[in-house]
């Protein structure tokens, strides 16, 4: 049985840690011991983590920003559980889970490139991404989950010849609808009959550009009274993006339901989905799930967003950053509805086909299997060996 060790930010609710937590549910427990390391405890996703049998959760308690302590925990980590596989998710903990990795002689390094935002990011996190890059040159593979995510990496001065795609994949058993929560969802949204509910699900930050969504509704308001909006997530913008949609008038059509874990029931309310990010997206969990449940999708044409969606085939893809450019396509499909939910069924069993959770599971099997028989034998390094871990950093 191989050990892998994910390290990672937090456990908040989130895509990319959705999609760890698929992974290591997905994963076959008597080839694989999956320990899930998140730098900072307490995230909403972590009862879900620790209820995967055959699964650990190792809180790595980091103080701060400026605590380094979690490289010390790591390396006693590795050395302590014979680690064979690193693969940390996100920025900084891509920091924190390979440096120790190269130092104790664990065999395998993998970097997970999840192609996030590109802009408005610190000087901090600046500094660990210049780092990230100069050791992932020296991983055994780099796993970005869209072409755009590729494309990314090559730019940044990584080796193309270690880059290997893998797609986000959907867990068919989350996305059923409760119909009774349906109903009340539309009906806290004053949705009746012949309404119909644009909604989206993302973090309320500045990449995911849910102001846009709301100038365009404000652009809408007036012709098209049936109309209501959902803003399903939670952030730093909340505050701000509620006032937006006062001024606009759209107070009695916008409600914010703040983060919610039951994605299927609102996607069950969802007449469709906007994901309106004016950054970048890799392959997006809301895009995916929209899609496999058949709803139309207007998504920026961002990142991954044109790998998921081909303008007019499978969804339908406008200018990010531009609320005119949106309320007219959400105008149009609103015109040309039978031609919208028939695309969108048609998309529906492509999406089921093809981004499964069990493709994606298998292909990190695999993976994971060739990247071991390649090392061989276990040949831990001398120094990891003879490392000497206190208890506290």
């Amino acid at each position: 049985m191989y050990t892998i060790l994910y390290p990672v930010n937090e456990l908040k609710i989130g895509g990319a840690e959705q999609q760890l937590l698929e992974l290591v549910r997905g994963l076959d427990k008597s080839r694989f011991h999956p320990i899930v390391a998140p730098l900072y405890p307490g995230g909403a996703l972590e009862p879900e983590f620790r209820a995967v049998e055959g699964a650990e959760v190792i809180d790595l308690h980091r103080g701060g920003k400026y605590d380094l302590s979690p490289l010390w925990r790591i390396a006693r980590i590795l050395v302590e559980r014979r680690v064979d596989i690193v693969q940390p998710f996100l920025t900084p903990s891509t920091f924190f889970g390979l440096l120790p990795a190269f130092l104790v002689g664990v065999r395998v390094k993998i970097v997970t490139e999840r192609c996030g935002v590109r802009r408005r990011r610190g000087a901090g996190y600046r500094t660990y991404r210049a780092l990230e890059d100069a050791m992932s040159r020296y991983a055994d593979v780099l796993i970005p989950n869209s072409e755009a995510g590729r494309q990314l990496l090559i730019e940044r001065g990584l080796p193309a010849s270690r880059i290997r795609v893998i797609y986000n994949g959907i867990n068919l058993e989350r996305l059923s609808p409760n119909p009774s929560e349906v109903a009340a969802i539309r009906r806290q949204l004053g949705a009746g009959p012949g309404s119909k509910v644009v909604g989206m699900l993302a973090s309320l930050t500045p990449a995911k550009g849910q102001d846009v969504l709301l100038r365009a509704a404000g652009a809408l308001s007036e012709g098209r009274p049936e109309l209501r909006y959902a803003l399903v997530g939670d952030g730093p913008l909340r505050g701000e993006l509620e006032a937006l949609a006062h001024r606009l008038g759209l107070s009695d059509r916008v409600v914010f339901f703040g983060y919610r874990r039951n994605v299927a029931d609102f996607l069950g309310a969802f007449d469709l989905l906007v994901s309106a990010s004016r950054d970048n997206e890799g392959c997006s969990n809301s895009v995916l799930e929209a899609m496999a449940l058949g709803r139309p999708v207007v998504a920026t044409d961002v990142g991954g967003n044109r790998e998921l969606i081909r303008d007019g085939v499978t969804g339908y893809l406008v200018e990010p950053d531009d609320p005119a450019s949106l309320a007219a396509k959400l105008s149009w499909l609103l015109g040309h509805w039978a031609e919208a939910t028939e695309l969108a069924e048609r998309t529906q069993r492509m999406v089921r086909e093809s981004f499964s959770l069990q493709h994606m599971v298998r292909q990190y099997e695999e993976i994971y299997m060739q990247l071991m028989a390649r090392k061989g034998a276990p040949t831990a390094a001398t120094f990891a060996r003879n490392l000497s871990v206190g208890d506290d950093a």
